[in-house]
């Protein structure tokens, strides 16, 4: 019975891990892209090269970032690969000609930094990192 409850208690645990790990992080664009929200099925596309253009036909620069935690909540979140899956697919994508890898900044400031200064980038910060410099996109 005891086994029973402790085993409940960790795998609720788990899931309230991983619902927290969703929510710690946004997707930022550039303040002046039209786009304020996004399908879910888009944003993973987009972020494995499926989706390549904005609806206004630029071309999308991809963004990532060095911290492993974040990385780890929005590969999961966003692609559903693990951070080490997303970086070998890219990796490949790369090798083979068929992909351009994101472009890797080392933080939030960075990340802000440079989709601020890109009108086709998209990347992603802390929840808590959100502030004026980039807009959020809304995950529908």
């Amino acid at each position: 019975m005891k086994i029973k409850i402790v085993l409940m208690l960790v795998a609720a645990a788990f899931v309230f891990s991983n619902v927290a790990l969703a929510a710690d992080y946004v997707l930022v664009v550039n303040k002046g892209n039209a786009v304020s929200s996004i399908d879910a099925k888009d944003a993973k596309k987009i972020f494995l090269g499926k989706k390549s253009s904005w609806n206004n036909g630029e071309r999308i620069v991809l963004y990532s970032q060095q911290n492993q935690t974040l990385t780890e909540a929005f590969s999961e979140g966003v692609v559903r690969k693990s951070a080490q899956q997303f970086m070998v697919f890219w990796k490949k994508a790369l090798f083979t000609g068929t992909g351009k890898p994101p472009v890797e900044v080392s933080d939030d400031a960075q990340m802000k930094q440079a989709i601020a200064a890109d009108p086709k980038g998209i990347g992603y910060i802390s929840a808590s990192a959100m502030d004026g410099t980039v807009k959020q996109l809304i995950i529908n």
